[in-house]
């Protein structure tokens, strides 16, 4: 498809057809007045069929065959006039990260070495108890008893782009024992991955998102809030959240941690808050993350920040405002079937009800054809498993 183009300067975000990070930033960059193409393997995908989209172009998928996405990418570059190319999922931060060269545009990461260190959660796990965060305490599978445990399984990196048969992203899991936890830890391994086995910690999602100059010298644009839902229940992203004031402790923890590891751009942060009130370090996103809408909502446009610094125009710094609702009423409602708090109905009340004035990841009244394309896609998707 193609779209009425706006005035202004043109970005190309690459992606799978499905991330929700992708459509907040393809919306949020159109706001601020760029030009915003999309690159993905199927052109009916969330942000495709966004009326933010200005062009869309076809390109493999990065972590099924690296040379012809390059080429693809290179070709819908050259075709568009885009001056910045984002990746939306890791494997393909990854994968522009590494072949830069082969784009005809900027690509906007540091080197990148700064950008392995930071996606390999071990190095990160180093990198973050020296800038003074606390982290969950990492566990031997063959030390574990096969009590009802639970612990969490997670690939040290999501993608090995390049890599035969590695998929886009390897799922976090909590799995209950020493039995299970072992076949996770081999599944990960089949799937070309290196699996991390930490502590389960019961307490709140909470993230923090900035925007960076090189070498993490100075945060130009932030955001904060917690989670109050998440999707999968455990290990899962933020399916309702609200934005929160900055603590300026864990803000200035984070520069310290984003300088340490060169990064530029954006990361986002996130955390679990148990009991005891100290928020632990789990993962570092330097993409497009799903609740990227509520951050654009609240005042701080983390993409354009971004776009701007990576293009060489100044930006002006930018905190997000508290107290704006976020809402992925996908998750949500099946969080709601699942874990029924207060029985179905209720939950799902509450669910229909939460979604009402907060900002969404997907549906939006004035942009209603990604949720259109995300229901095809789960009418499809359930026909294929019946």
């Amino acid at each position: 498809m193609q779209c009425e183009p706006g005035v202004g300067v043109r970005a190309l975000v690459v992606e799978q057809g499905f991330s929700r990070g992708a459509l907040a930033a393809v919306r949020a960059l159109a706001q601020a007045g760029w030009q915003v193409g999309v690159a993905a393997p199927d052109g009916r995908g969330l942000a495709s069929s966004s009326r933010a989209c200005w062009r869309s172009h076809r390109v493999p998928a990065a972590h099924q065959d690296q040379p012809a996405f390059l080429d693809a990418v290179a070709r819908a570059v050259a075709d568009g006039g885009y001056e910045v190319v984002f990746g939306a999922g890791e494997a393909e931060v990854l994968t522009l990260s590494e072949h830069r060269r082969a784009v005809p545009a900027v690509v906007p990461h540091a080197d990148h070495q700064v950008v392995l260190n930071a996606l390999d959660k071990a190095r990160l796990t180093e990198a973050a108890v020296a800038a003074g965060f606390q982290v969950p305490r990492s566990l031997a599978p063959d030390a574990l008893s096969d009590e009802a445990r639970p612990v969490v399984v997670k690939a040290r990196m999501h993608a090995r782009p390049g890599q035969a048969g590695a998929p886009p992203r390897i799922d976090t899991n909590v799995v209950v024992g020493a039995t299970a936890t072992r076949r996770r830890v081999a599944d990960i391994a089949a799937l070309g991955g290196e699996a991390e086995v930490q502590e389960f910690l019961d307490g709140r999602l909470m993230a923090y998102a900035a925007v960076t100059t090189a070498e993490g010298r100075e945060v130009v644009a932030q955001s904060m809030q917690i989670a109050s839902r998440v999707w999968p229940p455990g290990a899962g992203a933020s399916c309702r959240a609200v934005s929160v004031p900055v603590d300026p402790e864990l803000a200035g923890r984070a520069a310290d941690l984003l300088g340490a590891l060169g990064w530029f751009g954006l990361a986002e942060l996130q955390f679990l808050v148990p009991a005891d009130g100290i928020p632990r370090l789990i993962d570092l996103n330097g993409r497009f993350y799903g609740s990227l809408a509520l951050a654009v909502r609240a005042g701080a446009n983390l993409p354009a920040a971004w776009a701007a610094l990576a293009t060489g125009r100044d930006v002006a710094p930018v905190t997000a405002a508290a107290g704006v609702r976020y809402s992925w009423w996908e998750g949500d409602l099946q969080r709601a079937l699942l874990e029924r708090r207060g029985g179905l109905a209720r939950d799902l009340a509450g669910t229909l009800r939460a979604g009402v004035g907060a900002a969404h990841s997907i549906g939006r009244w004035r942009d209603p054809a990604p949720a259109l394309a995300q229901a095809r896609r789960l009418i499809a998707d359930r026909r294929a498993t019946h």
